[in-house]
């Protein structure tokens, strides 16, 4: 699925961009549908990634992949979505290092403080919003040093 959004995308002229926003769209919306009907008699079922579920996903990551391409792509408005090129330019990075660096250490080590004055129960969203601000900060960092890594 993957492959055939990203050649659709590629393979295709610019000034037909609304062509692809479509195509993903429709064939995201078929996906859904198909996986609901196969839901009936084999269930969706995310711990055993079952064909369904494979295509309900399928069908809602075209879905979106088709918004946020009209949005971005077609509209021209990519301001906003700074914050998320910086994770897709170094996401094989941010996926490896979690193997390496101890995340949830460095978070508490600079943030542990703010969950205590937030206290219960909100410490813990102040807590995953600092995780994801420390991951992101070192992205920006690579971003900033046009440190990629590409396989």
């Amino acid at each position: 699925l993957g492959i055939y959004t990203g050649e659709l995308i590629k393979d295709t002229p610019s000034p037909s961009g609304t062509r692809v926003v479509l195509q993903l769209a429709i064939t995201g919306i078929i996906l859904i549908i198909v996986a609901q009907i196969w839901n009936l008699v084999f269930p969706i079922n995310k711990n055993l990634w079952t064909s369904p579920f494979t295509l309900q996903c399928g069908g809602i990551s075209m879905l979106l992949m088709a918004l946020f391409y009209y949005i971005i792509d077609i509209r021209g408005y990519h301001g906003w979505a700074f914050f998320f090129k910086v994770i897709g330019m170094n996401s094989i990075l941010i996926y490896l290092s979690g193997h390496f660096i101890n995340w949830s250490y460095t978070t508490n080590a600079f943030f542990k403080w703010l969950g205590q004055l937030v206290g219960d129960p909100y410490n813990v969203v102040v807590m995953v919003f600092c995780f994801l601000a420390v991951k992101w900060a070192f992205l920006y960092f690579m971003y900033r040093q046009k440190i990629f890594l590409r396989v």
